[in-house]
């Protein structure tokens, strides 16, 4: 287990970026492969009592670029147009008690609070031009990288929202159990950043 964790509650949106830095540098570059055509902020919510918590539900979209990642040009120089599949859009839910990507006690989660549908219809697959076709988690707004590799390790730290419906640890994906940010809670967390909404 890494020595730079702390106890439960005690993570910020700052120490998950470093967490992510440190041990999982490729959400920094992958984040790259979707082309965001939206970021949407579509609640906020300011809860009354002794803390002025915030909750925001912000809605990325992006169409992924399967195959090949980062590529602009084919073999032939040819200018390369996007890969329209299925955009993706994802809930990205921060809950916090302060603006500040420092402040502790924070919870979040990418993608909805439901179970992962490990059946057929629930994979992705390709039609017969080729093209991805996805399956009913991604439908449905389920996000792969956050169920299998870090629901249960927020729930673990204490900083999961909602539901944790992974049934067991992440062996093989995250076995170290270490809480970072996926892709598309990076890009979300960048936008607030840049627009002044977190200091």
């Amino acid at each position: 287990m890494p020595a730079s964790l702390k106890n439960e509650y005690d993570l910020s949106i700052r120490e998950l970026i470093k967490l992510t830095y440190q041990y999982f540098p490729s959400r920094i570059d992958t984040k790259e492969r979707d082309i965001i055509s939206r970021i949407k902020i579509k609640e906020i919510k300011t809860y009354s009592g002794s803390t002025n918590r915030k909750k925001f539900i912000i809605e990325s979209s992006s169409y992924p670029q399967y195959n090949p990642y980062f590529t602009k040009k084919d073999s032939r120089g040819r200018e390369r147009g996007k890969q329209r599949t299925y955009k993706h859009k994802y809930d990205v839910t921060i809950q916090l008690d302060t603006l500040s990507v420092d402040t502790t006690g924070i919870k979040l989660r990418t993608g909805a609070d439901a179970k992962w549908d490990f059946t057929s219809a629930g994979r992705p697959k390709k039609d017969n031009r080729g093209k991805i076709k996805e399956g009913t988690n991604v439908k449905r707004g389920l996000n792969g990288d956050f169920f299998f590799r870090l629901s249960y390790a927020y729930k673990k730290y204490g900083i999961l929202f909602g539901r944790n419906w992974a049934v067991g640890a992440p062996t093989k994906t995250n076995p170290k159990q270490i809480p970072f940010l996926d892709k598309h809670a990076l890009h979300v967390i960048e936008t607030l950043v840049n627009i002044g909404v977190l200091q």
